[in-house]
């Protein structure tokens, strides 16, 4: 909480020093460089009419919304767990396989997976639990459907469904800035792959070849098209808050090649968000105060920073690559089940392959100043654009012998043919999920929700 006694206020030094040793805290030298691996794939939860057309958004509260369905499946499947009474948001239910439940600020439901030694392992436990969910869900005539934007409801039709400080000073904040944050919160869903930092020297890597292939990756797994792009949840986000999402300056600018540096520069440029008192209530903050003006110069209501708003502060940052004490790779929008081993696939062979990573960074090293371009128009054209294109059709090749060279088990041959059938019917062809999509958009509402819910797909042709 802050603090108006300036010798026990954070510095510059102190906020590096936590950064180093919380978010950027590399394994042990001579650590296995491959590492363990979480997924988080999102969805949106859609009411369905007899006929099983798309009818709205489940809502997140009331007696047939989504807690408490999920409160009654917890009281007769041992998969899921109770969730404390009166628990107060964000509300979590915790699976008995260790991964947990929990839900975006318009009621899109969120699985954390556990941490596993193994993509196969980790695409298992998503497997499993999105088809536990789906079955259940299915008995109250809802459909998960995966996809980076909700293309069946407008976004006003839509409320923001968690009641806690945090998510009110978001929407506040948000909203003095554009209209982009009421699309991220309550209108966009993810797929996160999670991996591991590594040891000093490949850690190091990692962080910059994930920023490197981010655009790349938001181009070829586009799935939400509106007018004259073909991603929406990109576009949002692009619109939403220049201090906290992208990329870190120093790291485009090449001026330092310190991850460290690099989030403690974003850390510091990136405004406060919110303002914890020591009663526990909160201010929104203002657009234009930077952690780094709170730091230096005080603020006039509320004291300086202490190392509980440094933590607090580092939990609103959402950069493409997000240092957590592991890489948070956030670029891939959410994509139907029966795609899911292809991202996972694509940057776990490109972050734990050495060989990999060396003939990755090698390709994209002189793209580094154009991140920022790269990524509008990763939005705007996806692989339509010529140099997005051109690393897609390089990148993932060798992200593929990457993955192919991982431990015998890291995957099975299922994902790895999966993901080469997908690059030589997709990605090769300058086909992106968006392209899938406006067809079903184009066919009807209905059509669009049996491809987001995977209904009846298959990646290569004839299977």
């Amino acid at each position: 909480m802050p603090t108006e006694n300036r010798k026990e206020a954070l510095t510059v030094e102190q906020a590096r020093h936590r950064i180093a040793e919380t978010a950027f805290q590399r394994a042990p030298a001579g650590t296995d460089e491959v590492g363990k691996i979480g997924l988080e794939p999102e969805s949106f939860p859609i009411r369905r009419d007899a006929k099983g057309k798309p009818i709205g958004r489940l809502h997140l509260h009331g007696p047939e919304g989504t807690l408490a369905i999920l409160d009654q499946l917890a009281k007769r499947d041992p998969r899921l767990l109770e969730r404390p009474e009166n628990q107060p948001p964000p509300h979590i239910f915790m699976l008995a396989n260790g991964g947990r439940i929990t839900f975006e600020p318009g009621g899109q439901i969120e699985h954390s997976t556990a941490v596993h030694l193994s993509g196969a392992a980790a695409l298992d436990d998503a497997a499993e639990v999105t088809d536990f969910f789906c079955r259940a869900l299915n008995e109250y005539g809802t459909t998960l459907a995966f996809m980076g934007l909700d293309l069946w409801n407008d976004v006003k039709d839509v409320p923001q469904q968690l009641d806690a400080p945090r998510y009110h000073c978001m929407a506040s904040y948000f909203d003095k800035r554009s209209e982009g944050g009421r699309t991220m919160m309550r209108h966009t869903a993810s797929m996160q792959v999670n991996l591991d930092l590594g040891p000093p020297g490949v850690a190091e890597e990692r962080w910059l070849l994930a920023n490197l292939a981010s655009p790349c990756a938001t181009a070829t797994f586009a799935s939400s098209p509106l007018e004259n792009n073909v991603s929406g949840r990109a576009m949002a986000w692009q619109a939403l808050d220049v201090t906290r999402t992208g990329f870190p300056s120093p790291l485009v600018l090449g001026t330092d090649n310190d991850p460290v540096e690099h989030w403690t520069a974003a850390t510091l440029a990136a405004d406060v968000m919110i303002f914890w008192k020591p009663d526990g209530t909160s201010t929104c903050g203002t657009p234009g105060f930077t952690f780094g003006q709170w730091i230096t110069g005080g603020h006039p209501d509320f004291g300086y920073p202490t190392l509980k708003d440094l933590d607090y502060h580092l939990t609103t940052l959402f950069f493409e690559v997000r240092l957590r004490g592991f890489f948070e790779l956030r670029a891939i929008e959410a994509v139907p089940p029966h795609l899911r081993a292809v991202p996972t696939v694509l940057f776990s062979g490109l972050l734990y392959d050495q060989k990999a990573r060396t003939d990755a960074l090698d390709l994209l090293e002189s793209s580094r100043a154009d991140l920022p371009k790269l990524w509008r128009e990763s939005a705007r054209k996806g692989l339509a654009d010529e140099a997005l294109f051109a690393q897609a059709e390089q990148l993932w090749p060798i992200a593929i012998a990457g993955a192919r060279r991982l431990p015998v088990g890291f995957f099975r041959e299922e994902h790895l043919a999966t993901t080469e059938c997908f690059f030589a019917e997709y990605t090769a062809n300058r086909k992106a999920p968006v392209d899938d999509v406006r067809v079903a958009k184009a066919a009807g509402s209905t059509e669009m929700l049996d491809w987001a819910s995977g209904s009846g797909a298959a990646i290569c042709k004839g299977e």
